[in-house]
């Protein structure tokens, strides 16, 4: 006001940090028009003030939804670039199934994302999940026991695609390939506040040592470790 008092030059849409009567504060747009009389001497000024504050609050908002899911969507293309590079298999055909067979897992898992607006995954959920195809009322051949756990989404993420492995592995060559094998998959946390994960595999064919490290070793070894920061078995 002082200077276009001074100058008589107009002030159009400038945002000013306001101070209201109550102490909050907030954002305003102000337009300041010099009054001039006849012979163009200033003789006032004219203020228009608009409250922009929950429009500043919603851009802002917007941007930081931006951010984050650019950084989603960059962490679920390197897991998606990550699962393509450690999947390997004799045939075309067999290769083509492990990756849509993994890359449907992380589909699933941020079905479940989506649905808690992106704080996370609940577990008994993940497990539901992947394991709902092998689930049978009747013989019961899954059994899930554990406390509620709500896993952040990269978490979630390395925990959907071990799942998958494992119930993968079970199918064909464990457990879940004989007619009375079945699976217990368990968790609790530690006196120290860890999460640990049991996998275990009954009624299935005598287990043999494996003649190479797969992608599901890795997983488990070089992403649950660290992500989880507890002990998974």
């Amino acid at each position: 006001m002082a200077d276009v008092l001074r100058t008589g030059v107009s002030v159009r849409e400038q945002e000013v940090h306001i101070e209201r009567p109550d102490g909050s504060c907030g954002i305003a747009l102000v337009d300041i028009e010099a009054v001039k009389d006849g012979d163009g001497n200033i003789v006032g000024a004219v203020n228009c003030f608009q409250d922009i504050t929950e429009r500043k609050r919603i851009e802002a908002q917007i941007v930081n939804l931006a951010r984050e899911a650019e950084h989603r969507t960059k962490n679920i293309l390197s897991t998606v670039l990550a699962t393509v590079r450690l999947s390997h298999s004799d045939t075309v055909d067999d290769l083509k199934q492990l990756i849509e067979g993994r890359i449907d897992a992380l589909a699933k898992v941020h079905a479940l994302f989506v649905q808690s607006r992106w704080a996370g995954a609940e577990l008994r959920n993940l497990v539901s999940q992947e394991l709902s195809a092998y689930s049978d009322e009747t013989e019961a051949r899954v059994r899930i026991d554990g406390p509620a756990v709500m896993l952040e989404p990269y978490s979630a993420q390395a925990i959907a695609i071990t799942l998958h492995e494992l119930a993968t592995n079970a199918a064909k060559y464990g457990s879940l390939s004989a007619a009375a094998g079945r699976v217990e998959i368990a968790w609790s946390h530690t006196a120290d506040g860890r999460l640990s994960l049991r996998w275990i595999e009954l009624g299935g064919p005598t287990v043999t040592p494996p003649t190479h490290r797969g992608f599901g070793t890795r997983i488990m070894e070089n992403i649950l470790a660290g992500q989880l920061k507890g002990e998974v078995r």
